[in-house]
């Protein structure tokens, strides 16, 4: 078993390679998962692989098998262990993300929000549906981004530009002047920092339930689903919708070409069989 020390070191590799926080903290206790399995044995191709076939028999999700099989080549290739790196396994029939909001529950919850006096959510909400962008990166929407339409996002050592629609920037001027924000960060906490992840899924999770939205369509992250596949269905451009997520690769983006199961289960009630 490796030393904490050892686990220690890696962490800082992972640290700079300016992985998110989450991600660090899975890929280093991947690392002692796989360390534990291999009980002092020597790290060796056939092991790898035995550890793969080992994480199928445990009845993970395929999507969760290869998250821990980045995390496991990740500290392969730490370890100087290239050699013994495993495949991903391949997913077919690939679904289209289901439990999202559809436009008609998204505008019902807009509505609940504005009729109970919520205007810094009703705003968020639009934000996250007309931008696409991650619940993470919506401190970058300030007043300085709106009065310029845009902002820039880094992350992970990538940077894209997110734009602000001139609906989005009329709703946002008109809570900002409501709030008396006049400068930095919009949407905020009880101080002047950004609002956590954690407020707004409470919120919004209250709002769907008042609105009487399934509570588990109204995660943040659902929003993002929504302005994806409604770009899709408008504009068919795959690459462009890939680069306003910020996605690196297009089989990242693919999902959103697919049906969702309940849009395919209506499709099979409308035969006229």
């Amino acid at each position: 078993m490796k030393s904490t020390k050892e686990l220690g070191s890696y962490t800082d590799y992972l640290m700079q390679k300016e992985l998110a926080e989450q991600t660090r903290s899975i890929y280093v206790k991947q690392a002692e998962v796989f360390l534990e399995y291999l009980e002092n044995r020597a790290i060796t191709k056939k092991e790898t692989i035995a550890y793969k076939q080992a994480l199928l028999n445990r009845g993970r999700k395929i999507s969760t098998i290869n998250l821990y099989l980045v995390a496991l080549n990740s500290y392969l290739k730490y370890t100087g262990h290239t050699d013994c790196t495993v495949k991903m396994l391949k997913l077919q029939n690939r679904k289209g993300p289901d439990n999202i909001l559809t436009l008609v529950e998204y505008r019902e919850m807009l509505a609940w929000a504005k009729e109970s006096g919520r205007e810094k959510y009703y705003c968020i909400m639009r934000t996250l549906a007309l931008t696409g962008i991650r619940i993470s990166e919506l401190s970058g929407c300030t007043v300085e981004a709106m009065k310029q339409g845009r902002f820039l996002i880094c992350n992970k050592g990538k940077s894209r530009e997110i734009y602000l629609p001139e609906k989005l920037v009329t709703d946002l001027a008109a809570y900002c002047e409501q709030a008396g924000i006049g400068e930095g960060i919009i949407f905020r906490g009880n101080g002047n920092g950004a609002i956590s992840r954690t407020a707004v899924y409470k919120m919004l999770v209250r709002i769907a339930d008042d609105a009487g939205i399934p509570k588990e369509k109204a995660h943040p992250h659902s929003f993002r689903h929504l302005f994806a596949i409604t770009y899709m269905k408008t504009y068919s451009n795959l690459f462009e919708l890939a680069d306003l997520l910020g996605h690196a690769s297009l089989e990242t983006t693919r999902i959103y070409t697919v049906t969702t199961a309940e849009e395919r289960r209506q499709k099979m009630n409308r035969l006229d069989l």
